[in-house]
């Protein structure tokens, strides 16, 4: 029996179609996968494009002439003390509004590179001009308070000291707001903050858990980015029910009841380029045992091309001394007339060892330079001369206080 070709047509056609079907299929399932590959990529950048990072270090190597303790030196080469690592991310979570996280690790002996979290906010615009923001956020009580870890943003190996160091509190839990207004050709800021923190034993140089409420204050500062002025006040309460430990013995009557501090300060910047010059100076007053304090720097740098030498003069002076003097002397007539008391001994040590560590007079002058050799980079030199100590041991110990201090620093930072 022969078979017709056009009787195996039909099954040809059908065929045929059949196979064009299933390519027509491949081909719209290839372009339907393909469109939602396109729309996962479009997504990914979307959510790259929201997200920024950057980060800074520095390292940090500095040699005391002795063992004298200014900025925790010894007499040899240490590259723990100033050291640091510092990662800071923001998150656009709409046209308005963004989170901002920073985290930074110190080489200290204290933290030994364990990292911190200093920022965690949200932000918002409300309008062009006003901003609000809350979380944990900088305390802003300094002109470089924002960039108190950022090494490369300051032009010396580091910020006085003497003004800086006045206050152990850098960073509230809570909000604030920055209102700009834009003038002719100046910017007029104010910013007001509100909040509390808790100042763990583990950053405490007297391993003491301390604890600040109603923290509160403002900032007013003006910019024709040559001239900068600003002036600060805050204020807070202070409590701890720890004694201060020095020596691994407990320090008697240095504990915090609600008592209350306050700070004021006013600074000043020009800068025309190559020439720039910055001060500051703060007043301190906290109720009770611990210090009030006055303290200034002035600082002047001139940019050479890639070289910025600089000079810095620092200045502090405790302004209760004699309370603490007249606290030892009472604790000391009591002991002479209970020579064999233990308790008068323990009295007039610890009234002693409050009245040596706090009464601080000191002046340091800086002489140093930086160098920005590589882009984001910079390496920097400088020697401080400590000087000035009054009746006082200056903050350096007590065997050096008629000796020559100096502290010696190599140091390199960058942003990233």
């Amino acid at each position: 029996m022969t078979h017709s070709p056009f009787r195996l047509l039909p099954v040809a056609v059908a065929l045929a179609a059949s196979f064009a079907t299933q390519a027509a299929d491949e081909q719209k399932l290839a372009e339907l996968e393909k469109k939602v590959a396109i729309l996962e990529a479009k997504e990914q950048n979307s959510i790259a494009d929201k997200f920024s990072f950057n980060g800074f270090a520095s390292l940090n190597m500095q040699l005391g002439n002795q063992n004298h303790g200014f900025m925790k030196s010894e007499n040899k080469v240490r590259f723990d003390e100033g050291s640091l690592f510092g990662l800071q991310g923001e998150f656009e979570v709409n046209e308005s509004t963004s989170a901002v996280v920073q985290m930074v690790a110190r080489g200290n002996k204290k933290e030994n590179w364990s990292p911190d979290v200093e920022w965690a906010f949200l932000s918002h615009k409300v309008t062009p001009n006003l901003t609000v923001r809350g979380g944990k956020l900088r305390l802003p009580l300094f002109m470089y308070s924002d960039y108190l870890e950022v090494g490369y943003a300051q032009v010396g190996v580091r910020v006085p000291n003497e003004v800086y160091g006045s206050v152990v509190l850098t960073s509230l839990t809570g909000g604030d707001f920055i209102y700009d207004m834009e003038l002719d050709d100046s910017t007029l800021s104010f910013q007001g903050f509100a909040g509390s923190q808790k100042l763990s034993a583990s950053k405490h140089s007297y391993n003491a858990d301390t604890q600040f409420d109603d923290i509160a204050g403002g900032v007013v500062n003006w910019t024709d980015d040559t001239w900068t002025l600003r002036a600060v006040y805050a204020q807070s309460v202070i409590s701890s029910s720890t004694n201060w430990n020095e020596n691994n013995q407990s320090v008697l009557n240095s504990t915090f009841d609600d008592d209350k501090a306050k700070f004021y300060g006013v600074g000043g910047r020009y800068e025309n380029g190559n020439l720039m010059l910055v001060s500051e100076v703060t007043r301190t007053t906290v109720e009770g045992f611990y210090y009030d304090v006055d303290a200034a720097y002035l600082t002047a740098a001139y940019r050479l091309d890639e070289v910025t030498p600089y000079v810095t003069v620092s200045h502090m002076e405790t302004q209760d001394d004699d309370e603490r003097n007249a606290t030892a002397d009472r604790q000391l007539a009591n002991l002479l007339q209970n020579p064999n008391s233990v308790s008068a001994r323990y009295a007039y040590g610890s009234a002693k060892a409050l009245a040596d560590k706090l009464n601080t007079q000191r002046t340091t002058y800086s002489i140093g330079a930086r160098w920005d050799f590589l882009p984001n980079i910079a390496l920097k030199g400088d020697i401080s001369y400590l000087t000035g100590f009054g009746s006082t041991y200056g903050g350096v110990a007590s065997e050096y206080k008629n000796d020559e201090n100096i502290l010696y620093t190599l140091k390199v930072d960058a942003v990233f």
